[in-house]
């Protein structure tokens, strides 16, 4: 009987699910991006889906050629590299600038292919811990904020807004964001 159980689970180690995005050498880990000012993660699924896995993002490394400098007013003074935000729902679902007060999700080849730069971001260091996000629509300008709005709600707040090229001067909160771990539920320890 021993035999059998330990030959069962040999199969099944064989017969292993796909890997999950983060278990892949282009993705990190899953993490959920937060602004500094209120707390909240920024997600456009929120109220479309159930599942708090849906909140969190993984992030891939763009490689920075010539044509994507090029359109970078700032590759020069602010040479951090490029990035996309990748759904955990699917390695083609990323973060994209739909306007400057809206957020949502759009085919990340896609993007790359047509040129809107709506997927692409650049991650600014700060001297405090935190970071800002630069969105690279309009040449790379304008950085992920906060805003006050009392007709939108709250969690639904995130937008562009202009990025404080200076990383020494503290700014304020609502242009600040960071990495936190992923949001999942929690399991119960017995």
């Amino acid at each position: 009987m021993k035999k059998f159980f330990i030959l069962f689970f040999a199969l099944l180690s064989f017969l292993k699910a796909e890997p999950s995005l983060d278990e892949l050498a282009d993705f990190t880990p899953m993490f959920a991006i937060r602004s500094l000012e209120t707390g909240i993660s920024l997600s456009p699924f929120r109220k479309t889906s159930k599942r708090l896995e849906d909140q969190n993002w993984f992030l891939k490394e763009i490689v920075a050629n010539d044509e994507l400098k090029a359109r970078d007013m700032h590759a020069k003074d602010l040479p951090f590299g490029y990035v996309q935000f990748i759904s955990p729902r699917g390695d083609d679902i990323c973060l994209a600038v739909l306007s400057e007060k809206s957020f949502g999700t759009k085919s990340c080849k896609q993007d790359l292919q047509d040129g809107t730069m709506q997927t692409i971001f650049s991650i600014i260091p700060m001297t405090n811990g935190s970071i800002q996000i630069r969105s690279l629509t309009n040449g790379g300008n304008q950085c992920m904020s906060t805003f006050p709005d009392s007709s939108i709600a709250i969690e639904n707040r995130f937008g562009l807004g202009e990025c404080l090229l200076d990383r020494s001067i503290v700014t304020v909160l609502s242009k600040l964001f960071f990495f936190s771990p992923a949001i999942i539920e929690a399991s119960a320890i017995y």
